[in-house]
């Protein structure tokens, strides 16, 4: 029988891409305003590193455990709560006088982002065995571009009213959140009822070890260049919308290559793909670090556009490494694995007060080619697509 979940795959992911949005973009709001934090409630880059630590951390530790729970009992609920917390949360930022204020705002917002991404990829590839590449890439895109959009939007309302009225985003992003959680309601896949073993860490297959350890190494740069962008822009003579609008063409650039990078997956293979985008990625940020100030927009825009491509293309891979267990797989790479990387963003910000944070950041841009050669020892087959495109070719080579 024919489910909802193959007549409307594409609206019921336009659906969750929406929902990605409003969550990953209230959760950008810390990066770009952190100038403005630091100045009020005089926080040091070690301190300001921690915070950002503390949200990426709050999500990402319980993330495989929500997706286990999402694989058993499939139920979508979290991808409705989670935006909920959210938006809640980031909405008060401008109101924290303390710190630690600021520190249950990271963690309530940490949280709120665990709900709703392994829920959300899960649902977003149910019941599509095709093209899960470009699906999960445009799931992807939303989140990546809701963090484009969102430095340039606080940045201008705390411009033109102030810090202080941020609370009154509360309203918009809970009406965003019933436009796409409503007419989802009439979109879920039906459930499959299936039994599933207790989950051990021991029985991971060694590949997907091997590129949880790549993603580890590629959002441990990612984070840090999101987290401190606005400050590198503002060291060197930039303004803070300057910083802001530095941050929303790097994620937004990413958010167009990921959906690029899923459909180049589908038909090339994953591992071409990540290799090629992390391979990339380090000389770029190293020219946007040492190169001239007037070239400054374009080496960023070239490092988002690499340096997020293959975060879409690693989950599609982790989620075939382990059939059936979508929902854990993606807590795994989208949760644990970043929520890792952002343990490196205390000890960045450390070196940077110490150091100095264009030097600091010039060895965290190494990373990404790190993970690339390590990403170069994974034994993948042929892909199904290129494998049926090379052999349409050598048939009509024959045919001749």
């Amino acid at each position: 029988m024919t489910t909802q979940s193959t007549r409307s795959p594409w609206k019921r992911t336009s659906l969750l891409f929406l929902g990605h949005f409003l969550n990953d973009g209230f959760a950008s709001f810390y990066a770009p305003l952190l100038p403005l934090l630091i100045d009020r409630l005089d926080l040091s880059l070690t301190f300001a590193g921690l915070l950002a630590t503390v949200r990426i951390v709050s999500n990402s530790l319980i993330q495989p455990g929500l997706g286990y729970i999402v694989d058993r009992a499939q139920r979508p609920f979290l991808v409705i709560l989670g935006p909920i917390l959210t938006v809640t949360a980031m909405a008060f930022i401008g109101r924290a006088e303390r710190v630690w204020q600021l520190l249950v705002i990271m963690l309530v917002a940490g949280l709120g982002t665990a709900m709703f991404h392994p829920a959300g990829a899960a649902l977003a590839v149910a019941g599509n065995a095709n093209r899960r590449g470009l699906i999960m890439a445009f799931f992807s895109s939303g989140g990546t571009l809701g963090g484009a959009v969102a430095p340039l939007a606080i940045v201008s309302f705390t411009h033109t009213f102030g810090l202080a009225r941020t609370p009154w985003l509360l309203l918009a992003g809970l009406a965003i959140v019933l436009a796409f959680a409503l007419p989802l309601r009439r979109e879920l896949p039906d459930p499959v009822r299936t039994s599933h073993e207790a989950f051990r860490f021991r029985t991971l297959p060694p590949r997907l070890i091997r590129l949880w350890f790549v993603i580890v190494l590629s959002a441990m740069c990612n984070t840090a260049f999101s987290s401190f962008l606005a400050v590198l822009v503002v060291e060197r003579g930039g303004s803070a919308f300057a910083g802001g609008a530095t941050i929303s063409v790097f994620l937004l650039l990413g958010a167009i290559a990921g959906f690029l990078a899923g459909h180049l997956s589908d038909r090339f293979g994953r591992k071409a793909v990540i290799i090629a985008s992390l391979a990339l990625t380090t000389p770029l940020l190293l020219a946007f670090l040492h190169g001239p100030v007037s070239l400054l927009l374009p080496f960023v825009a070239g490092a988002g556009f690499f340096g997020f491509s293959s975060v879409p293309v690693g989950v599609v891979a982790a989620q075939e490494m382990l059939p059936g267990r979508t929902g854990l797989v993606s807590g795994l790479v989208m949760g644990l694995a970043w929520g890792v990387g952002g343990l490196a963003l205390t000890p960045i910000g450390w070196l940077a007060d110490h150091l100095g944070i264009v030097p600091v950041m010039s060895v965290v841009a190494l990373l990404p080619i790190a993970a690339a050669l390590l990403m170069a020892f994974d034994k993948e087959s042929v892909s199904k697509p290129l494998r049926e495109s090379l052999s349409t070719v050598q048939e009509s080579n024959e045919a001749r």
